[in-house]
C-alpha cells in the first residue's frame, strides 16, 4: 500500500502520456453516488499484464450507501471496501496492488495480472458537480481529483434513428437494450446532432433522404449511414454531389452500412449496424477545429 501516491502522468521517457478515457455511462453512476454526502471514490491506476476492466475504470464507497460499480469480477470488492473506510478516516489517498506482485498473498485475481487501485476521499457537494453536469449536457470532460491521474469522460454515443418499418424498429430497440440513448425524430436538426451522434437512416423510399443527409453532413456526427444497395449509394451520392457536397464530404456517408453485408433480416442488420457504429465510436478520430 502506497500512501498518497503520484499520478500517472508520464510515460516511461517522461513523456506526457494519454489520458485513460471512458464513456460517460462507464463512470457516470458512480460519481452521482458521491454527490449527495461525498465518499470514497477507487479507481483502477495500473495494470501489468491483461485485465477486463480498462485503466481508468471506477468505483465509489458514498458515505451512508451501498457501493457503486465494481473494478473486478468480484475478488477484490470486499478488501477494497475495508481499505475504502480507512481513507475515509484519514482523508489520505491510498494504493493497493492487487495479483502479480501484491502483498495481498490471500487475493488472487484469475486472469493472472497485477493492478493498482487508488482510493481517494470525495467531499460532497460541488466538488464533481461541474463534472456531472458536464456528462448531463454531453460535453467531453475530465475528471481531476487531488490524488488520482485525470480521467477524460467523452458522451455516450447517441443514435438519430430516421425511417420506419421493421429495420428502423429493430435496429432502435436493439440500441436501446444495449443502453445507447436513441432519438426517433422525424425531421434532422443540426442543434440535436453533436460529435458524438451517429445518424442512421432506414428508408426504402430514398427520396425522402436528401434533406436528412444535407443537415447530417454538416453537423459533427462521427457516424452517417443509409440503408441500401451499392446501386442506391451510388445515385445518393450522385444526388448530394449535385447538390454541392464534395468527395471529402461524401466520404463520410457509409453505405452499404453494416459489418455484414447483403443482409436482410432485420434483426441481423440491426446487429451488424450497431456494431460498426460502436467500432466507430471508439476508434481513434482525427483532430477538428
Amino acid at each position: 500500500m502506497l500512501d498518497n501516491p503520484a499520478p500517472h502522468s508520464h510515460d516511461d521517457h517522461g513523456a506526457a502520456a494519454p489520458l485513460p478515457c471512458l464513456a460517460a455511462a462507464e463512470v457516470a453512476p458512480e460519481l452521482a453516488a458521491l454527490a449527495p454526502r461525498g465518499g470514497v471514490l477507487a479507481m483502477l491506476t495500473g495494470i501489468d499484464g491483461a485485465f477486463y476492466r480498462p485503466l481508468g475504470a471506477v468505483m465509489s464507497f458514498p458515505d451512508g450507501a451501498d457501493p457503486v460499480g465494481r473494478l473486478s469480477s468480484g475478488c477484490i470488492e470486499g478488501d477494497l471496501a475495508i481499505h475504502a473506510a480507512e481513507t475515509r478516516a484519514s482523508g489520505q489517498p491510498r494504493r493497493l496492488r492487487y495479483g502479480r506482485g501484491s502483498p495481498f498473498v490471500d487475493i488472487r485475481l484469475p486472469c493472472g495480472s497485477g493492478i493498482d487501485v487508488t482510493l481517494v476521499r470525495v467531499p460532497g457537494g460541488d466538488g464533481i458537480a461541474p463534472v456531472l453536469d458536464d456528462i448531463a449536457g454531453r460535453r467531453a470532460t475530465v475528471l481531476a481529483l487531488p490524488g488520482l491521474p485525470p480521467l477524460a469522460i467523452r458522451p455516450d454515443p447517441k443514435m438519430a434513428v430516421f425511417g420506419t418499418g421493421p429495420e428502423a424498429d429493430c435496429f432502435a430497440r436493439l440500441a436501446e437494450a444495449a443502453g445507447y440513448p436513441v432519438a426517433r425524430p422525424d425531421r434532422a436538426n443540426a442543434a440535436d446532432i453533436d460529435a458524438e451522434t451517429a445518424v442512421v437512416l432506414f428508408f426504402h423510399d430514398h427520396e425522402r433522404e436528401p434533406e436528412i443527409l444535407n443537415t447530417a453532413l454538416r453537423s459533427p456526427a462521427f457516424w452517417i449511414g443509409a440503408q441500401g444497395s451499392r446501386t442506391a449509394q451510388a445515385a445518393r451520392l450522385d444526388l448530394l454531389r449535385a447538390g454541392g457536397w464534395d468527395e471529402a464530404a461524401l466520404s463520410r456517408l457509409r453505405g452499404p452500412i453494416g459489418l455484414i453485408k447483403g443482409t436482410r433480416d432485420p434483426k441481423v442488420l440491426a446487429v451488424s449496424v450497431l456494431a460498426d457504429i460502436v467500432a466507430a465510436s471508439v476508434a481513434p478520430r482525427p483532430a477538428t477545429g
